[in-house]
């Protein structure tokens, strides 16, 4: 809502921008209850997940009902872009899942360049085309692109920080349990630059942390590594970059609140 009362500044609300937050919400909520399954999640942000209270089944469904939800009020937004914008999402999560499943290589650098690319793809995307489809729909259409490079930026600084956080923030600020995406078979950027210090880590992100001790291990090579300190560095660079693409939108209460969003992205705890 914020970029698009940016783009929209001088001119009348539009009422498909509102729905178009909505909708970007629902696919949102959806993709967390099938992330749930998928890592067999008790817990999120301290509350019980669907498939925990009820099944993986109940789970399942109720996240497809949400997406069907989703989509039907992107129909009836009756604007063929924004529907073309909008279900890059969904197309993109799926995308993402499967980059996860297809994890395993040997080059750090590749692995580097596929974990930003999964980041995108299931974290990012889902900001980046919000933006995106909000500015298409507002008074200044031409700013979609800068919309879409800042939500693009902000979602991969948004991931970055929360894989830092799964090292160094507690259970309880978290929500779940700290060293979570080890335990999922996940080697996030800590420990990919981690293992350039520590080239043995390569073993266990290989065989995703299966075996006893793994991943006692792979926690203490990275606090014994500046894989925090570098994850860090880089969701900055990415920060920088969405507040770079800020500079191109009219000057506003509203842009400062994108700036404000940056600021409490890369900072937060939780």
């Amino acid at each position: 809502m914020l970029m698009g009362e940016c783009c929209n500044v001088g001119h009348a609300p539009n009422y498909r921008q509102r729905e178009i937050a909505l909708i970007t919400e629902l696919i949102h909520v959806a993709s967390l209850i099938h992330d749930d399954v998928l890592d067999d999640s008790d817990t999120r942000r301290t509350l019980q997940t669907v498939n925990s209270r009820y099944n993986e089944k109940v789970a399942i469904l109720t996240g497809d009902y949400i997406i069907a939800r989703a989509t039907s009020k992107l129909a009836q937004l009756g604007c063929s872009e924004t529907i073309t914008i909008l279900s890059s999402v969904i197309r993109d999560l799926i995308k993402g899942e499967i980059h996860q499943l297809n994890r395993r290589s040997s080059d750090l650098e590749q692995q580097l360049a596929l974990y930003v690319d999964k980041s995108y793809l299931k974290t990012a995307s889902l900001i980046a085309h919000g933006c995106q489809a909000v500015a298409l729909n507002s008074a200044r259409p031409h700013l979609q692109s800068t919309a879409y490079e800042y939500g693009k930026n902000m979602g991969i600084a948004f991931q970055l920080v929360d894989d830092l956080l799964d090292f160094i923030s507690t259970s309880d600020a978290l929500g779940k349990a700290a060293g979570t995406d080890l335990k999922l078979g996940l080697a996030t950027a800590p420990v990919l630059y981690a293992a350039t210090k520590h080239p043995e880590l390569q073993d266990l992100i290989t065989r995703g942390f299966a075996k006893h001790g793994d991943v006692e291990l792979a926690l203490q090579m990275v606090e014994d590594s500046n894989g925090i300190t570098r994850t860090k560095e880089l969701a900055q660079m990415y920060g920088d970059k969405a507040l770079k693409d800020l500079e191109t939108l009219p000057t506003s209460e509203f842009r400062d609140g994108l700036v404000v969003l940056c600021d409490l992205v890369l900072n937060r705890n939780s």
